[in-house]
Order: C-alpha cells, then structure tokens, then sequence
C-alpha cells in the first residue's frame, strides 16, 4: 500500500495550521506588503487605522527596537490585532485616530484609512453593487480628517504614508491635494490587471 507523504499535497487551508494558529506565519497580499515597507525606518511609529495588523507586524518586524503605536477604533478589532501581532514593541490602543490627543511626535505614521476598497473588486465583487455616491462622498471626508490628525503627529524630519485600497481619484489624489506638492517625497499606485495582487495607492509625504 502506497501511503501519501507531505510532497503529494498540493492545496490546503493555510488558516487552518498551527504555524497559522500560533502566529508565526500571516496571510497578506503584496500590495499590503508594500505600503508597509514605504514606511520604512523609525525610532517611534504610528499606524492610524491598524486593525487587523498585517502592516503594524511589518513594520514592528523591520523596527525591533523601536515603539509602534497602533490605534484601532472598535474594540473587537483592537483585539484582533493585539491576538495577530503578539510582538513586544507594539502597543495597541482602542481609540478614533481623528481624535487621537498626540502627546509627542512620531518619526514614521502610516495612515492607511478606511477606503471604498475598489482596489480589492476581484476578491470582493459586491463592493460595486454596494458602493454609492454619498458614501464616498463620506469616505473622503473620514480620510481628509485622519490625514490632517497624522500630518499633527508628524515629528520634524519624518516621514507619513497616506494610503487607500481604492481606486477612485477623490480618495487618493483628491485627499493629498490637502497637503503642499513640495512635500510629496514619492507616489505609487497598482492596478488590477496591470499589477500583482490588489489595487491600492500610497502617497510618501514629508515633514514641513
């Protein structure tokens, strides 16, 4: 008898492992991949909108030795996140970044905000069906102000990542618009069909 052995499986539910299960591996398309390592390195960094924490173990990985603040605004998802990124150097705490008080400067922020999720249409196809002018006309508004509250907690001589799933206009380019030209270090955007993984924008802007 011919028993199977591990080099005859060819597909399996990666969730469902126990390196998964323990934490040791994560599940993230490229585009997130991305815009966490536009972050780059810092002594202290900010992630506005962190849940469910892809990014923030990133960049608490490519930062040991410094201290990453994660903010998350629903509870459930701030524990999400705390159970996904177990590493020491993080600090998770439940509140709206818009009105986050900033008690000190940070050197990195990333601000991957809330979005339409246009970007993400091939694994979730109902986001077309449901998406309505008054609701992107609430996102931006959303956005504009996370961004002005990251920009706040901005430290001299660093840098923030503004960045959506999305694909419209009005959430990327319409929001930094907000914020002078000179400062724009560098602009990135993929696309669907064109590019690997989802679509998504991420704009690199420095400290006035």
């Amino acid at each position: 008898m011919i028993r199977p052995c591990r080099s005859d499986v060819v597909a399996s539910n990666i969730s469902k492992t126990r390196a998964f299960r323990g934490g040791k591996i994560a599940i993230q398309d490229e585009a997130s991949q991305l815009v966490a390592l536009l972050v780059g390195k810092g002594k202290n960094i900010l992630d506005c909108c962190a849940a469910p924490g892809g990014k923030t173990r990133i960049m608490a990985a490519q930062n040991p030795h410094s201290a990453v603040l994660a903010l998350e605004l629903h509870p459930q998802r701030a524990a999400l996140l705390r159970k996904l990124v177990p590493a020491t150097n993080v600090n998770v705490t439940t509140t709206d970044a818009r009105d986050f008080a900033v008690t000190k400067a940070f050197d990195r922020v990333l601000a991957d905000v809330p979005c339409s999720g246009t970007g993400t249409l091939s694994r979730n196809p109902e986001i077309k069906w449901r998406l309505t002018p008054n609701d992107l006309a609430d996102l931006t508004s959303r956005q504009s102000a996370l961004l002005d509250r990251a920009l706040d907690a901005l430290a001299p001589g660093g840098l923030l990542v503004y960045s959506t799933c999305s694909l419209e206009t009005e959430e990327n380019e319409g929001v930094i618009s907000r914020v002078p030209e000179r400062r724009i270090v560098q602009k990135m955007q993929r696309l669907p069909g064109r590019d690997a993984g989802d679509g998504f924008f991420a704009s690199v802007i420095k400290s006035d």
